[in-house]
């Protein structure tokens, strides 16, 4: 028997005894969690019959609480079992993709590691089978070539050599092949699994993270990690890997899953990544964008537009001026001289605009409204000036409270001299007691509350002020404009432009304080380069306890001027202790032929390499008119179905373009419209603007309309370049009349 059949009988003799202990394990627990289901439901059913079902009942109420208790760790522990039998099913697919030998320095015995998605150990034997892939033994995997290697353990720093490296294709339990990899063998694997169609959903990586995306994915040690990644570098993925990292380190780093949360840039890429942590065995987490977060900050009682929105205007301007003067608008608005505006308008309000009084009570001056001013602005209270107003409301209203009984006695008397209440002197001398008590409180509350809304209107109402608040700082040309537009937009409380929601979050935070996000400790920003300074202080300022990794792409960014220096712009803003910039430079998602395409709308050469996966190369498609030019998107779109592929999208410029073009072809193809107020995924064939179409994938895209009225500027450059690498394996662009320069 040859080396190779001795190898393979043992590898195949393995795989058969995971898949005999992962069928025990899932035989006995299965039973077991049956055993629990009973359990549970009849407990249940004792706590209904056996206690009260009124919060009246306070008697009973000690018995409620002891069954809930016992109740609540029985449903932890079904839960959990639950959670173990899907891990091992899901395991019986793919146990592990992946073996190293390793032989630890300073002993003889060689240990074979083998590595999957979740560990597997036998419990007679307390042998770890399967060892997870976020294990600190893993990295080896991940970051060497056999020889020498290290890795750092909770013990310490672990030397040794690596003497194999081993990787597996398994499906359905069976073995399909291994190898002995190095470099080339690796990224045959790699090319493997990028020449997959897509899914509706992000995929997990765990087969194929690469040396730089592992180094980023096991950080523990710096406070802010930027990331810049080209396209298709796997950032976003890497980012969610880093989740799933994180929280297998949770009981190091006390972190659980309602620790962690994500900014994301909209509605339908949190859909898009939201499968991410449960098919690598965690929870899902918190995902929100900007304006979930502002409706949170205010209570639902405002409501801004949101960034599609915004985009959708710049994009469909009717002129170039009005596109110029909105892009220049949210750049002020999102800057640190309007940052600094409003810190000095929260200065002016304490000094200028609180209506202090003095405040009387039985017959009495109690405070004087001069001293009131002078604690709030004496700078020892170190807070948000909401929270120093309700210290000084509260220093009244104890001193009222102090000569509350007095007060009472007065009013009993002129109660019961009035000869109208004499059977209820005392009751009806505590309800006006209470009252005057109320009216004392509202008259209190004229300078002890404030309404942030208000506030930004009057900030932008008096220009004279605003002027004066402003003064040193340097305002754009159109800033008379600016504050014109602002008091338009800021009209309706329930369609405030996106970039003042933002400015009024940043005004209500520094001016109440925000403790609505006090339990994070782990912030996911993607998209990093679409967000302004004032997106980051807002972070900053919610997130004050948490660690922070921020990735994105400055060549994707659709509505401004981005370059490198946003990363140490961020990382100054954060002024945290340790914080690293990384560059991922290798771009995995399409082929070598779209990523060679794609290069050539990029301003400046880029230090980008492409994953060599050879397809199709991409084509410009001219037509006499509209109608002939979509009659060849639908022969387009047939082809690349009978060749297999699952989604499909066309790409328009804006929302208002792919509405009218989903409504002239929804009645001749199965389509579905993908907009910021839809809920569809994205198999099958898509229409949807381009900006939505950041952070997602598909297998075809048909980029529609890029003649030279639609893609003429800089910015149309980085929404065709946003647009065409979102195709894995086939591109093509369609146009009529003169095409666009930019393709020329």
């Amino acid at each position: 028997m040859s080396q190779y059949e001795n190898i393979y009988n043992e590898e195949i003799d393995y795989l058969n005894e995971i898949i005999n202990l992962l069928n025990y394990k899932l035989e006995l627990e299965t039973e077991e969690l049956d055993g629990k289901k009973i359990d549970l439901i009849a407990a249940r059913r004792e706590m209904w019959e056996n206690t009260t079902h009124s919060s009246s009942d306070f008697d009973k109420l000690s018995d409620l609480n002891q069954y809930l208790s016992a109740l609540q760790s029985q449903t932890f522990s079904y839960t959990e079992l639950a959670k173990r039998i899907s891990k091992y099913e899901k395991m019986l697919d793919t146990p592990y993709f992946a073996k190293i030998n390793f032989t630890e320095e300073g002993y003889d015995d060689t240990e074979k590691i083998y590595i999957g998605t979740f560990n597997l150990m036998d419990e007679e034997t307390h042998d770890i089978k399967i060892y997870d892939w976020r294990a600190p033994i893993s990295s080896i995997y991940y970051r060497n070539e056999p020889g020498p290697v290290e890795y750092m353990a909770p013990a310490g720093l672990i030397k040794g050599n690596l003497s194999l490296k081993r990787q597996f294709k398994i499906t359905n339990g069976n073995m399909d092949y291994f190898f002995d990899s190095n470099i080339n063998i690796i990224d045959e694997m790699l090319k493997e699994a990028l020449s997959q169609n897509m899914t509706s959903k992000m995929k997990t990586i765990v087969e194929t993270i690469q040396k730089q995306q592992d180094c980023i994915i096991r950080d523990l040690n710096n406070d802010i990690l930027t990331v810049q990644g080209v396209a298709g570098s796997g950032k976003t993925s890497v980012a969610l890997h880093r989740i799933a990292f994180l929280l297998y380190q949770g009981l190091n780093l006390k972190l659980r899953s309602n620790n962690i949360i994500v900014i994301s840039p909209n509605s339908i890429f949190s859909k898009y990544i939201s499968n991410v942590l449960p098919e690598l065995g965690e929870e899902s987490i918190e995902e929100l964008t900007f304006e979930n977060i502002f409706s949170k900050i205010y209570n639902n009682k405002l409501s801004i537009k949101s960034k599609s929105e915004q985009l959708e205007s710049i994009i469909c301007s009717k002129t170039e001026d009005e596109r110029d003067f909105l892009r220049l608008y949210d750049d002020f608005k999102g800057s640190e001289t309007f940052l600094k505006i409003i810190q000095r308008f929260i200065y002016y309000f304490e000094h200028n605009l609180i209506p202090f009084e003095d405040v009387y009570y039985n017959g009495k001056l109690i405070e004087n409204r001069n001293l009131l001013k002078s604690l709030l602005l004496s700078g020892k209270l170190n807070m948000p000036t909401s929270k120093k107003l309700k210290i000084l409301e509260n220093r009244v209203m104890d001193k009222v409270y102090d000569m509350k009984k007095n007060r009472l006695k007065k009013i009993e008397k002129v109660v019961d001299n009035s000869n109208r209440h004499e059977f209820e002197v005392k009751s009806f001398s505590r309800v006006l007691l209470a009252k005057e008590t109320t009216a004392l409180k509202e008259k209190i509350h004229k300078f002890s509350e404030f309404n942030c809304y208000e506030l930004y209107k009057e900030l932008f109402k008096n220009k004279e002020l605003f002027y004066k608040l402003s003064k040193g700082l340097s305002l754009p040309k159109d800033i008379d404009r600016i504050i014109d537009y602002t008091n338009e937009s800021i009209s309706d409380p329930f369609n405030i432009h996106y970039s003042d929601g933002i400015g009024l979050m940043y005004l209500k935070i520094m001016a109440e304080g925000c403790s609505l996000f006090s339990n994070i400790k782990q912030v996911i920003v993607d998209e990093a380069q679409d967000y302004y300074p004032i997106h980051y202080y807002l972070l900053k300022h919610m997130f004050r306890e948490a660690r922070f990794t921020i990735v994105g792409d400055i060549n994707q960014s659709a509505e401004k001027e981005s370059n490198l220096d946003i990363y140490d712009e961020i990382i100054n803003i954060f002024n945290k202790q340790k914080s690293n910039k990384i560059f991922l430079t290798k771009s995995y998602r399409s082929s070598y032929e779209i990523n060679k395409f794609c290069s050539k709308l990029l301003d400046k050469e880029t230090d980008v390499e492409y994953f060599k996966r050879h397809e199709e190369k991409p084509k410009i498609i001219s037509s006499t008119n509209r109608n002939t030019m979509e009659e060849k998107i639908l022969e387009e779109i047939k082809k690349y179905k009978n060749q297999g592929f699952e989604s499909i999208a066309i790409i328009c410029k804006s929302r208002k373009e792919s509405s009218e073009l989903y409504f002239r072809l929804k009645n001749v193809v199965d389509i579905k419209l993908i907009d910021y107020i839809s809920d569809e995924s994205i198999t099958g064939i898509s229409i949807l603007p381009v900006y939505l179409a950041k952070g997602l994938e598909f297998d075809a895209v048909i980029v529609f309309g890029t003649d030279n009225e639609r893609y003429k500027t800089k910015y149309d450059k980085k929404l065709l370049y946003i647009a065409c690498t979102r195709a894995l394996h086939r591109l093509s662009l369609y146009y009529t009349g003169e095409i666009s320069q930019l393709l020329k």
